[in-house]
Parts: C-alpha cells; structure tokens; sequence
C-alpha cells in the first residue's frame, strides 16, 4: 500500500479495490501476518502474506469465468473494540459484467492498527441472511 489508510474502512475500501482489481498481491497488503480467512467452505490459516496471495488467487482464479466486474456493499457498520482494534460489519454481492448479482454474502472483518497500518486479521464471509 503506497500511503497507509487513516482508517479501518478506509483500508477496507482500499483492500476491496485491490480485490476487484484481482490483484491478490495487492490483497495480501492489506492483511495481518498471521491472519484467519473463514468461509462456508472452511477455515484458512494465513500465516503470510505469500499465504493470503494463495489463496486469494485461487478464489479469483474462478471468477473471470463468472463475468465478475465487482462488489457491491449495501452497508458497512464499524464497532471499535479498542484504540487499535475494530470490527467491521456488513453485507455485499458480486456483480457481473451485466450488473446482475449473483454472490450475496455477509462479512465480518476484525481489524487490528499496527503503527500507521490497519490490517486485516481475520476475514468471515458468511451467510448474507445472518443475523
């Protein structure tokens, strides 16, 4: 990341950018060494940033396929859990070439200020119904 976000959903917008740029290198910027993705379809440890490109290639490996052009996010709501720590709530969908959704998904994200640098320390996709 060229200047450090000020703020958490500051660097969750810029890590959203890096992501619908498909760029998992610029992904792994963002993220805590270690963190912890899960998903439904189970649990990642990320020890590394090499770890985090891994597996965010892989994920965006299998999405020229299904013409994605981008995420859109219906709400995003941040719950401070201390001067360095946050979590960030909300909900969004992938949205292909032709403006149709077709991924709707919750997220949680915990955040954690290191020096000047927001990171990414754990990643949840879930459910976009939960509650």
């Amino acid at each position: 990341m060229k200047n450090a976000p000020n703020s958490a959903v500051e660097a969750f917008r810029s890590y959203t950018e890096a992501f619908q740029a498909l760029d998992p290198k610029a992904v792994a910027a963002h993220f805590n060494e270690p963190a912890l993705m899960i998903t439904p379809k189970g649990v990642d440890a990320l020890p590394n940033a090499a770890a985090v490109e891994q597996t965010y290639a892989r994920i965006m490996s299998e999405l020229p396929a299904q013409r994605y052009a981008r995420t859109e996010f219906s709400q995003l709501d941040e719950r401070r859990l201390g001067d360095d720590l946050t979590m960030l709530t909300g909900s969004g969908t992938w949205i292909d070439t032709s403006g149709k959704s077709f991924m709707p998904f919750g997220m949680t994200y915990v955040l954690r200020r290191n020096g000047q640098s927001w990171r990414i320390v754990t990643a949840i996709i879930h459910s976009a119904d939960a509650k």
